[in-house]
């Protein structure tokens, strides 16, 4: 990371930020050779995310052909003005990039806790809610992110790897 100033390598607050954001940009190189980059939810597993879809497209395709891929998430993303520059904006965020390998769930038990994982992510949490075995193992398709890197990086909130960074939003 060139900004050695905005990394930040605390896995407490990865994790915080992992957390908090909505949306994964999810990288990868389709059958083709081609990049292809795909908007994904997720769910946070331990040293894994979980995304869903269908059992066929492009997206699995690609992550079959190619099952080592590269995400980040951004949090907080807010534009301010600057507090160095009169007339500037600044972009302020937390974020985090992370590397891995995909690999399909097909053990309906952990296919189940992904699905759950997801929905709690999102706050889509149900008492009772399942999601019937015949459509876990036919129509849901359960993919894991193992991860093998992850960074973090903030601009204008609290860094806890450099506490003199300038501050313009708290978290």
């Amino acid at each position: 990371m060139r900004r050695k100033d905005r990394e930040v390598t605390s896995e407490a607050w990865i994790r915080k930020v992992l957390e908090e954001a909505e949306i994964l940009h999810l990288a990868l190189i389709d059958p083709a050779g081609k990049p292809y980059s795909v908007p994904v939810h997720y769910g946070l597993g331990d040293n894994c995310l979980y995304i869903h879809g269908a059992m066929q497209g492009r997206k699995v395709e690609t992550m079959r052909a190619h099952p080592d891929v590269a995400f980040h998430v951004v949090a907080g993303y807010e534009l301010v003005p600057s507090p160095v520059k009169a007339g500037y904006k600044w972009g302020v965020y937390r974020s985090v990039m992370g590397e891995g390998k995909v690999r399909v769930v097909t053990d309906l038990d952990e296919k189940r806790r992904a699905i759950d994982l997801l929905h709690a992510h999102y706050g889509d949490v149900r008492e009772n809610y399942s999601v019937a075995d015949a459509k876990l193992e036919k129509v849901v398709n359960v993919l894991a992110i193992e991860i093998t890197s992850l960074t973090g990086k903030t601009k204008g909130y609290p860094n806890p790897d450099n506490p003199r960074t300038v501050v313009v939003r708290e978290e």
